[in-house]
């Protein structure tokens, strides 16, 4: 068949699913019958005993699990006597870190209804991207296929299928596994018969599960940092109660939470590297009516507020936000950058203009 006969046919395909007229798997069985021939595939049981499935109607994504995929369908077969059996299937396909796996299951029949083979047929590949994603080549040529996958094992347990089996005129009848082969050697058999619509309809499925799931953990994230008090920066200088000379510095030392793990990484000329931490610093005083009132806020760099020392620019800095005054006083504290945090516990301290009140810095800053 020339190229433009198969291209004919593939448009005949698409009409007939356009008006409704069978499922993607039976138009394809049914329009390109001659390339099914062309492969091999002739006599009885050449066609996929169970091809005829439902579009993959049932798909999961996830950045940590990767894909999962699921349908049902139906399989064929003519038992010894020549008559055609129907009985119902499913495939379990999932793609991770380049290892495909499908999984095909046939229950055994109901006690009420005739025989038909049963069992589990499982093969796991190794594929450069995900099959059932992948636009690939035209069905039914495994030879013009672009996306291969490398078999790396085949598990395949059908009991009913054991012992030579022949129908009514001698001739052999091909087990459910012999005419499955032929349409899982190269990749997974539900992923062979996609369309390319098929296909764009799963990957727009991917995206929004992938964008949903991070919208989770964002959320999830920025619930778990304001519930916590684990996650609240902590003040350790000025100490509670601790008192100043008016105008002299007040070293400001934070500590990031406890078993604190940045989450957010930039990219610098491609490199990944963790952002500055950076903190606000929130300082407010009393009023003559002892009500707290905003003072200043600071942005300060964690290599300042975090070092022996700590941040030293406040107290005796530039009048008037940057110096101090006598009276109560308290400062407060979060991570403002790359991840927010709630904010610390308060902690106050005195300013005094009395040379004897002021006590001596503790003995974190250094030796």
């Amino acid at each position: 068949m020339s190229a433009a006969e198969r291209e004919n046919r593939f448009q005949k395909v698409l009409i007939l699913m356009s008006a409704g007229v069978c499922g993607a798997s039976l138009c394809l069985l049914a329009m390109f019958a001659t390339e099914v021939q062309g492969m091999g595939f002739s006599g009885l049981g050449g066609a996929s005993p169970c091809t005829d499935f439902h579009p993959i109607l049932v798909a999961t994504f996830s950045s940590k699990n990767g894909a999962t995929y699921s349908t049902t369908g139906t399989c064929t077969t003519t038992g010894s006597l020549g008559v055609v059996r129907k009985f119902p299937y499913v495939v379990k396909g999932s793609y991770l870190n380049g290892i495909a796996v499908e999984l095909i299951e046939i229950a055994p029949p109901p006690i009420h209804q005739p025989s038909h083979p049963y069992g589990t047929w499982q093969t796991k590949y190794a594929c450069p991207s995900d099959p059932w994603l992948t636009v690939d080549g035209p069905p039914f040529n495994a030879d013009q296929l672009r996306v291969k996958c490398t078999t790396l094992q085949r598990v395949d347990n059908s009991p009913a299928e054991q012992g030579p089996r022949r129908i009514y005129n001698g001739k052999p009848v091909p087990t459910v596994t012999e005419m499955l082969q032929p349409w899982r050697a190269h990749k997974p058999m539900t992923a062979l018969l996609l369309l390319p619509e098929e296909r764009q309809a799963l990957a727009a499925k991917r995206d929004a599960d992938l964008a949903e799931e991070k919208r989770k953990a964002d959320q999830h994230l920025k619930a778990g940092l304001q519930q916590r008090p684990l996650f609240r920066p902590i003040v350790l200088a000025p100490t509670p109660g601790q008192r100043f000379l008016i105008r002299t510095t007040v070293p400001i030392k934070l500590s990031p939470p406890q078993g604190w793990q940045e989450t957010q990484v930039n990219l610098n000329d491609g490199m990944p590297y963790k952002a500055d931490r950076n903190y606000l610093v929130r300082i407010e005083r009393k009023d003559a009516a002892g009500n707290w009132v905003p003072h200043t806020s600071l942005t300060v760099n964690a290599v300042a507020a975090e070092s022996p020392t700590g941040y030293t620019g406040f107290g005796a800095g530039v009048p008037p936000n940057g110096i101090t005054l006598p009276g109560s006083w308290r400062i407060s504290a979060h991570i403002s950058a790359p991840t927010k945090t709630p904010w610390s516990e308060w902690v106050e301290f005195a300013v005094t203009d009395t040379s004897k009140a002021i006590q001596k810095p503790p003995k974190m800053f250094g030796p």
